[in-house]
């Protein structure tokens, strides 16, 4: 199968990084992938590992120009599927794969509703063959806002799963070491890019709360994004400067991940979150919101804790509780290492590929007239 697959993300993400690892994914199984994404990290990585890939960036979402550069290189590709990863890669990803006359899926990672102006309304009523949703929430999501649930089909995140025994917490030296905190130090730990619907407010509340009854306690946060500024400016409004530590974006995200304590995610719109996965594959205790999808991986009080969202006392009171019985927390984290496995990276592959061939299927039933 030859897939042309289209990406506008100029920064490295978890939309990115599932890119990544559909390509590798689908390479190791014998299909022919052509990446089309703007210079950046997906771009770099993608190249570096050997998959065909070429600049592109449409400048803007109804970039005609960046459409009839998608329409030459299905052409020259012979692709039998376009496959567009971000919301900017929709319209001329569409209209490109149309014209071709080439079946196209449209991922969705998030679980925002469609916006109400015409020109979302219009976008979201193009004839795509399959939207790829992660999680029910986002299914949920696109229902709400009128994409017919036929078009709709669940293709959960995956990550590389982890193996051998979890971390202990402590154990590794490095991420304490950088943040000048004791070898043993409790660490509350998140990866997210700092966007207002990660809600980095929350959690920054939720840490002074838990910083009165736990002054030993030292905040992580792994991220970069546009609430960086208001950001530094809450926490220090908060008196809390000396405890939370913003390490920006970070290439060994993941590594550094392994040696929280615990995992936060204080978010108030999530399609599923792939370093949460993360953290529950590296046998990390999570604590976060109940929104989106996150209800689909965390399993409460089995696997994990959970709470509303936008409650930042109810946040702190959980992370707190993880923290004076830590027992049952590697309990619900050992238990989650196994459930996790659903969501490897494997499985996502394969889910993928189901897709494509559903798709292909249907556009060839329909050309026979069956």
């Amino acid at each position: 199968m030859r897939v042309v697959h289209l990406d506008t993300g100029r920064d490295w993400r978890g939309g990115q990084a599932q890119v990544l690892l559909l390509l590798q994914g689908l390479r190791a199984r014998g299909h022919e992938c052509l990446l089309l994404a703007p210079h950046g990290p997906l771009l770099e990585r993608a190249q570096a590992a050997g998959i065909a890939a070429r600049a592109w960036r449409p400048w803007v979402e109804w970039d005609l120009g960046a459409g009839f550069a998608v329409l030459r290189a299905l052409a020259a590709a012979r692709a039998d599927i376009a496959h567009c990863h971000s919301a900017h890669a929709h319209v001329p990803g569409v209209l490109a794969a149309r014209l071709a006359r080439v079946p196209v899926v449209v991922s969705r990672r998030v679980d925002f509703e469609v916006a109400r102006n015409p020109l979302s309304a219009f976008k979201y009523r193009m004839p795509v063959d399959r939207y790829l949703c992660i999680s029910r929430g986002v299914i949920a999501a696109m229902e709400r806002s009128g994409v017919p649930s036929a078009r709709l089909a669940l293709v959960p995140s995956g990550v590389a799963l982890a193996s051998g025994a979890p971390p202990e917490p402590g154990a590794a030296p490095g991420l304490r070491a950088e943040i000048r905190a004791a070898a043993d130090a409790i660490v509350i730990g998140t990866v997210a890019a700092l966007a207002p619907h990660k809600n980095h407010a929350d959690l920054a509340r939720a840490a002074a709360i838990v910083l009165r009854a736990r002054p030993d306690v030292h905040f992580v946060w792994v991220g970069e994004g546009e609430c960086r500024g208001a950001l530094e400016r809450q926490i220090e409004a908060l008196g809390i400067g000396g405890r939370v530590h913003l390490l920006g974006f970070r290439e060994d995200a993941r590594a550094l991940l392994a040696q929280f304590t615990v995992f936060a995610l204080a978010s108030y719109l999530e399609g599923l979150c792939t370093s949460l996965l993360d953290a529950e594959s590296l046998g990390v205790p999570v604590v976060a919101t109940a929104v989106g999808g996150i209800p689909e991986v965390v399993d409460d009080g089995r696997t994990g804790r959970l709470v509303p969202g936008r409650n930042p006392e109810a946040l702190a009171a959980a992370l707190i509780e993880v923290l004076r019985d830590p027992a049952a927390a590697r309990r619900r984290a050992d238990l989650a290492r196994e459930t996790v496995r659903a969501f490897g990276a494997d499985n996502m592959v394969e889910r993928t590929l189901q897709e494509y061939d559903g798709v292909l299927r249907q556009r060839s039933g329909a050309r026979s007239g069956a």
